[in-house]
């Protein structure tokens, strides 16, 4: 639970309704990024959440939404996968500060294109 707050206190907001918590740290696991990205949507104001966090050499992605946004379409972009509400990925060889910006570029892309 500790965890899952730290996550969440560190999270931004990217454009007006969306959380995006990079975390880096190792120590993260998925269930804890999860449960995070889905407390985020507990805020009032947010309908979609991001979470990442380094995991050896590769960044782990959770993404949540209840709102029009379709994190699949998002994290498709990223070689992820999932569906509109509930999406994820692990992308390789990239750092975190690499995957933060290629996910901001993949939303507003989405957000372009909608």
């Amino acid at each position: 639970m500790v965890s899952r707050y730290d996550i969440i206190r560190r999270a931004e907001l990217y454009r007006e309704d969306i959380a995006v918590a990079a975390i880096d740290q190792e120590g993260v696991d998925r269930v804890t990024a999860a449960q995070a990205a889905d407390e985020l949507l507990n805020i009032i104001g947010i309908d979609t959440s991001f979470v990442l966090y380094p995991d050896g050499d590769r960044v782990i992605v959770s993404a949540r939404s209840i709102g029009e946004v379709n994190v699949q379409v998002i994290l498709e972009k990223l070689g992820g996968g999932g569906n509109a509400a509930a999406a994820g990925g692990q992308i390789p060889d990239k750092s975190l500060t690499q995957v933060a910006q290629e996910l901001a570029q993949a939303i507003d892309q989405y957000l372009e294109d909608e």
